[in-house]
């Protein structure tokens, strides 16, 4: 998914177009330069905890990971399943 995105493309025509050898090649890439999204994340977190620490604070570059789909986050899916289901109810409404 992840290729898919960094090339604009979908899944499908990504599935047409790239061949073997090709997509070897990518996944060698991958492991040198990862393509995800979290490299930029690690960034944003290792700036963040090398301010912290310049000011004194004891902080470290796990503290400023985003965490994605830990416990604590049910509140937040409960909150997103909800709205879902009032914008599917809007759309059922207008269907009619």
């Amino acid at each position: 998914m992840t290729l898919a995105l960094r090339l604009g493309k979908t899944l499908n025509e990504l599935n047409k177009t790239l061949t073997a050898s090709e997509l070897q090649m990518w996944l060698a890439y991958d492991r040198r330069s990862p393509l995800g999204d979290w490299r930029g994340d690690m960034h944003a977190a290792q700036i963040t905890a090398a301010v912290f620490n310049a000011q004194g604070a004891e902080a470290s570059v796990d503290e400023f990971m985003p965490k994605f789909g830990e416990t604590g986050d049910e509140e937040q899916t409960a909150a997103v399943d909800e709205g879902e289901g009032q914008f599917e109810a809007l759309f059922n409404m207008l269907a009619q």
